[in-house]
């Protein structure tokens, strides 16, 4: 797959992860360091989007690398 494409994929699954992690509140759970927590949410959301779209785009390529004949009826 071409490297913009799979750039393209993995920021807009980034974004992604990140509008799912903005309603956590790591506060509870880091009361006295807010900025800690807000920087928490920022580094799981770059963690686990790059997990996701490398794991979407590598299913995508062994789709992509099944002989014909699996993919027919």
């Amino acid at each position: 797959m071409a490297p913009i494409v799979s750039l393209i994929f993995t920021i807009a699954c980034i974004y992604f992860v990140f509008t799912l992690v903005r309603p956590l509140d790591l506060n509870r759970f880091m009361p006295s360091q807010p900025g800690a927590a807000a920087a928490l949410k920022v580094v799981l959301a770059l963690a686990l989007g790059f997990l996701l779209a490398e794991a979407l785009l590598t299913m995508l390529d062994w789709a992509r690398a099944m002989p014909g004949g699996l993919l027919k009826d």
